[in-house]
């Protein structure tokens, strides 16, 4: 999942129980989210190929990633 707002969970997720339940949702199935990404008007509807390599924290369940769109010549 990629979103253009800040986050997958609301503002006060921290106090829900579950914890940040979308989150933890998400992770628990082995799916990830990003958040905060830009230019995303700028890939095609389909086709696109997108590349997150996150950084391996110990006991994390976020990271700062580089993300990259690869797209098909057109």
């Amino acid at each position: 999942m990629g979103v253009e707002t800040v986050g997958t969970d609301a503002g006060q997720a921290a106090n829900f129980d579950p914890m940040f339940p979308c989150h933890s949702l998400m992770h628990g199935a082995n799916k990830f989210g990003l958040a905060s990404l830009t230019n995303l008007d700028k890939l095609p509807p389909t086709g696109a190929v997108v590349i997150a390599p996150p950084l391996k924290i110990v006991r994390g369940s976020g990271s700062p990633v580089r993300v990259l769109a690869l797209v098909p010549k057109s």
